[in-house]
């Protein structure tokens, strides 16, 4: 019963974040843009009218939501099938649900928002100080942190230096810095590898099947094959 609950709970949430979150985002951009257009400060609307547009709409039936309730559907097998229980199991299906977030957005915006890759990052890091919800100590989860983020950050500048424009955005980074603080930094050198893979492979197939796909150079979102290779490891990992 316990699954049951946390799936649609889980479900709905994702449904409506998807929704509305790359609808806020360019709601806020707008808003941002006529204020510096007209030189007046941009103020941001509070938590509070947010939590309103959020809980006021119901989540669309659409492809996005189909992709979010398998994946949360996917997330309460694997929880299922690991035997976490009692506060790991909840702290692990917010988690779960916000990587989904995360992918879904990604795919749509081409943005991480901090809202939600933050957040994940600081809880990765406060877990480790409990018993029961400890994943692999505070000392890997700061390391993790640090490898998630650092590195690439440092590539990704280098980059930007040689050739000009963005090869990786920092929203990947703090995304890799999320999963660094759960599960320490040894599982995001396979993370990235077969994230890689799975980008290459998507590019490939869309050529195949669409000769007018976008060149390998244009942007694209890296953040739904993170997320991907991650689930995937972690499940074949237990």
């Amino acid at each position: 019963m316990t699954f049951i609950l946390l799936f649609l709970v889980s479900s709905w949430l994702v449904c409506r974040a998807v929704d509305w979150l790359p609808k806020s985002m360019e709601r806020d951009d707008a808003a941002w843009l006529d204020a510096a257009r007209s030189g007046q400060a941009y103020h941001s609307p509070s938590v509070w009218l947010n939590g309103q547009t959020f809980f006021a709409g119901l989540p669309p039936v659409n492809i996005y939501s189909a992709v979010a309730i398998l994946g949360i559907g996917a997330i309460t097998v694997g929880l299922w099938l690991s035997q976490i229980r009692g506060p790991a199991l909840i702290l692990w299906f917010v988690f779960g649900s916000v990587l989904v977030t995360l992918a879904l957005v990604d795919y749509r915006t081409r943005l991480l928002p901090d809202i939600l890759t933050l957040p994940m990052i600081w809880l990765g890091l406060l877990i480790q100080l409990l018993p029961e919800t400890r994943t692999v100590g505070l000392e890997w989860a700061l390391i993790g942190a640090v490898a998630g983020y650092l590195p690439l950050w440092l590539l990704a500048h280098m980059y930007r230096l040689f050739r000009g424009r963005d090869g990786l955005g920092m929203g990947d980074l703090k995304l890799l810095a999320a999963m660094g603080a759960w599960s320490g930094p040894l599982l995001l050198p396979s993370v990235l590898f077969f994230a890689a893979l799975l980008a290459i492979a998507s590019y490939l197939i869309g050529r195949f099947l669409n000769r007018n796909t976008p060149g390998f150079h244009e942007e694209r979102p890296f953040g739904p094959w993170i997320v991907l290779a991650y689930g995937a490891l972690l499940l074949i990992g237990g």
